[in-house]
């Protein structure tokens, strides 16, 4: 299955009802004209964003952009919010996808990112195999201190973060 259908598990729905909260308040006072939402399509992480041109981007149907994301079609410096839940972790050139967004951020622009924290015990847990063949295990989780450094390389301000979701990755709703 993909991530978008593990979302739709016990742990997946307790994981997504979290980040969309997260989500929700982060991107609910940025302003401009136009955002970007790359992966996912069939989640709205954009939906409380008050920018009025919102796109999905990526190669999943659904994508009213179809792109790779390290390759968006839009122009440099035109994009006010890019979203990217999920997607580092998920494909093999995470640094390309935040050089990409960095190029198409307009200057003062916001990146929204979530991840999985490999020191958590969702971490520990694909440390240690458990259904590592199968999402979201698969992924390769990015550290903190790793994804700070590469967006300070890029000329990043981090302005904010949160981690969350304390429950133990079981698949018993209890």
């Amino acid at each position: 299955p993909i991530l978008a259908e593990w979302f739709e598990t016990p742990k997946g729905s307790y994981v997504l009802a979290w980040e969309r909260g997260q989500f929700d308040s982060a991107v609910e006072d940025v302003f401009g004209f136009n955002a970007v939402q790359v992966g996912l399509p069939g989640l709205d992480f954009l939906r409380e964003s008050r920018i009025p041109l919102k796109v999905r981007a990526g190669l999943d149907p659904g994508c009213g952009l179809r792109s790779e994301p390290v390759q968006l079609p839009l122009a440099s410096q035109s994009i006010d919010l890019v979203a990217l839940p999920h997607v580092l972790e998920f494909n093999s050139q995470p640094h390309a996808i935040l050089r990409e967004a960095e190029r198409v951020l307009m200057p003062e622009g916001s990146i929204v990112i979530s991840g999985f924290n490999p020191l958590s015990l969702w971490g520990a847990a694909r440390a240690f195999g458990w259904e590592r063949r199968h999402y979201p295990w698969c992924g390769r989780f990015i550290g903190l201190l790793r994804l700070k450094d590469w967006l300070a390389l890029l000329g990043f301000e981090l302005t904010g973060g949160r981690f969350g979701c304390y429950a133990p990755p079981f698949s018993q709703g209890r």
